[in-house]
């Protein structure tokens, strides 16, 4: 999921999960978080263990007033 929200832009996504609900917010800031940490986005062939808070920034903010 972390892979297309780099393709698809932080800015484009913020739009998409605006219209998003509490219960909805709270999968999706999860399967980000582990998508992060968890993830091989850089192909070194180690988990990346990356925050949303730095990687999605304005994402992290929007995903958390919606809490």
């Amino acid at each position: 999921m972390t892979q297309f929200f780099y393709k698809i832009g932080e800015n484009n996504f913020i739009e998409i999960s605006k219209k998003l609900e509490s219960k909805e917010v709270n999968r999706l800031e999860g399967m980000i978080m582990a998508g992060l940490e968890y993830g091989e986005s850089d192909k070194d062939g180690k988990m990346d263990n990356k925050r949303i808070e730095s990687e999605f920034p304005e994402l992290y903010k929007l995903l958390k007033s919606k809490h």
